[in-house]
């Protein structure tokens, strides 16, 4: 899957020189608990992208997988030689490649009857390091919850973590 989806952002840049770019896609891995804690299957992760419109703003959406490093705080990117040595987790994506740029403002998760309102907020610009960022999220439960990112360090490679949401 990880393979297609970047297959297809190189056809999209090779193919149309007016797009071409320099830089990786600006990205967002949102990480999908349920409703115990527990990271919702690849399956499961499907049917709820399958949900999500095809583009919310900028971004356009899916699933993937993340490779989560042996510390379990931080994250291989997808074009590290090492990806393939972390611990696979499947995550939604939220990408632009055409100007590798991204506004990500909310996104609404439906899943066992629940509905969870997500207030991101994030932008990326094409110049920053934290380009590719993995979000950890809180048990799936009804509401809506707000990315609160004052005093986060933007470290490159770092999963932000669940403790960044707020409930509103």
């Amino acid at each position: 899957m990880r393979k297609t989806l970047w297959l297809a952002l190189f056809f999209l840049v090779a193919f149309k020189p007016s797009f071409a770019q320099s830089c990786n896609p600006a990205s967002v891995f949102y990480v999908v608990r349920d409703e115990r804690g527990k990271v919702v299957s690849t399956a499961d992760l499907a049917s709820i992208a399958a949900q999500l419109p095809k583009t919310i703003g900028d971004a356009t959406t899916g699933a993937n997988e993340i490779s989560i490093k042996p510390d379990k705080l931080t994250y291989y990117w997808h074009e590290d030689a090492d990806f393939e040595k972390g611990s696979k987790m499947p995550a939604l994506l939220f990408a632009n490649a055409a100007t590798c740029t991204m506004h990500l403002g909310e996104v609404t998760i439906k899943y066992h009857g629940m509905t969870m309102r997500l207030i991101f907020n994030i932008d990326i610009d094409r110049s920053q390091d934290d380009r590719q960022q993995v979000i950890d999220s809180v048990k799936l439960q009804n509401g809506t919850f707000h990315l609160d990112l004052k005093g986060w360090a933007r470290q490159r490679e770092t999963i932000i973590p669940a403790t960044h949401w707020r409930r509103s």
